[in-house]
């Protein structure tokens, strides 16, 4: 998209609920996320950005959508940039910067997936609070980034360790047929793994040739539940245009969400195959609910 794109929102709500129709000019469906291709030495992820986490090949569409009381600039004041915007804290990998909030504040980040969410009909419902503390063993630290709590429901990656070089797959299909619609990288293909379709992955079953492909996205179990549930949201491409409809309570009365009412400030971010490059805009959209009588 060279860094940009035109963004239309139309709302409405019904004193309970509030719904959103976005459309964002996008001229290719990008759902191929990080597969994996049977090398000479092994599965290897398919990424030419992943190891420093920063994709912009082999990954799907997103869109965001920041809620916030605050108006601040710089979405909300949570923009950091450069490689170590957080003393104390370790360096992010791509350079970019981290999101997080310096003033005590709780911004609301809706994060809707083309492959790993859509077809949950949820968008991810995160949120950007203070910079958390660094957990032993984690390759990415994302400061004040965080997902909103689940009861269940999860999609996990393919593969046990990530390593450029190679990875083992956590499973494999029941039968070679199921890889036929990968023979190339197409993009109108189901790049998720139903659980049950597959079986753990064991040397002595893995009598695929090189050059075969396999998606990486596995669905664990059912859709989210709880907090990380709250933000419902479906789209479809078509010519050129991702068209999608999100819905949210209101106020979902959990602390980790903005209640939205008059006042309440709107911040949009289209991802085109892109893990954390993103459009993005200065000045919020302040929104103005109309209310019946």
């Amino acid at each position: 998209m060279d860094g940009q794109t035109r963004v239309s929102l139309r709302a409405l709500h019904n004193g309970e609920e509030i719904y959103f129709h976005i459309t964002w000019q996008d001229p290719t469906e990008s759902l191929v996320h990080l597969p994996l291709k049977k090398t000479a030495s092994g599965w290897q992820v398919q990424q030419q950005g992943f190891h420093h986490f920063d994709e912009t090949r082999y990954y799907e569409d997103k869109f965001a959508l920041l809620l916030s009381d605050s108006c601040t600039f710089g979405a909300a004041g949570t923009a950091h940039l450069g490689r170590k915007p957080l003393e104390g804290k370790p360096a992010n990998w791509h350079g970019k910067g981290y999101h997080y909030s310096d003033t005590g504040q709780v911004h609301d980040l809706w994060h809707w997936k083309a492959v790993r969410t859509n077809d949950m009909y949820l968008a991810d419902d995160n949120h950007i609070g203070a910079p958390y503390r660094v957990r032993p063993g984690s390759r990415r630290y994302t400061a004040g980034y965080l997902q909103d709590g689940k009861e269940s429901g999860s999609y996990v990656m393919n593969w046990h360790w990530y390593k450029p070089g190679a990875v083992v797959p956590k499973r494999i299909p029941g039968s070679p047929d199921m890889l036929t619609p990968y023979r190339n990288l197409r993009s109108d293909a189901d790049w998720v793994i139903p659980w049950f379709d597959y079986q753990p992955y064991s040397v002595e079953e893995d009598s695929y040739p090189p050059g075969t492909l396999m998606p990486s996205v596995i669905y664990s179990s059912n859709r989210f539940e709880g907090d990380r549930a709250d933000v419902r949201a479906r789209a479809q491409w078509q010519d050129g245009y991702w068209s999608m409809e999100m819905v949210r309570r209101l106020d979902t009365g959990s602390p980790l969400d903005i209640a939205i009412d008059s006042g309440v400030c709107l911040w949009v971010s289209a991802f085109d195959r892109a893990q954390v490059a993103h459009t993005r805009h200065t000045r919020a959209i302040r929104l103005a609910l109309e209310t019946t009588k």
